[in-house]
């Protein structure tokens, strides 16, 4: 594993533990200020905000696969509400320095509507 790879598992790995712990500051320790952020559930651009309403509404969210690759990680999440089970997908990019600087999330939107109706209001 090259170094950018394995600072990469790293960065992801804290990365998936602050925001299913909901610590929103550790979430900006690992977060550029300059990042990109892409979203299908980020109507009013207050990401860290949505992410962490989001954390707060599961019973349950954990790793189903990861694959990291230099500074690029791919991440899947099983995440339960309200009894049911759907999926979430994320890629995150990785800078030297140890820094997010890329973060696209695909929400499974029709789950979040029935199973969360809040989060979007």
């Amino acid at each position: 594993m090259d170094d950018l790879t394995a600072l990469a598992t790293d960065v992801a790995d804290r990365w998936v533990s602050a925001w299913t712990e909901g610590r929103t500051g550790a979430l900006f320790q690992l977060l550029a200020a300059d990042a990109g952020i892409e979203s299908n559930l980020d109507p009013d651009g207050d990401f860290v905000e949505i992410l962490t309403d989001f954390a707060a509404a599961l019973e349950a969210v954990s790793v189903a696969s990861r694959t990291v690759i230099d500074g690029r990680v791919a991440i899947v999440y099983d995440c339960t509400a309200r009894g049911e089970r759907f999926r979430l997908a994320e890629f995150l990019t990785v800078d030297g320095g140890g820094l997010v600087r890329e973060v696209r999330r695909v929400y499974d939107a029709s789950a979040v509507e029935r199973l969360m109706p809040g989060l979007l209001a």
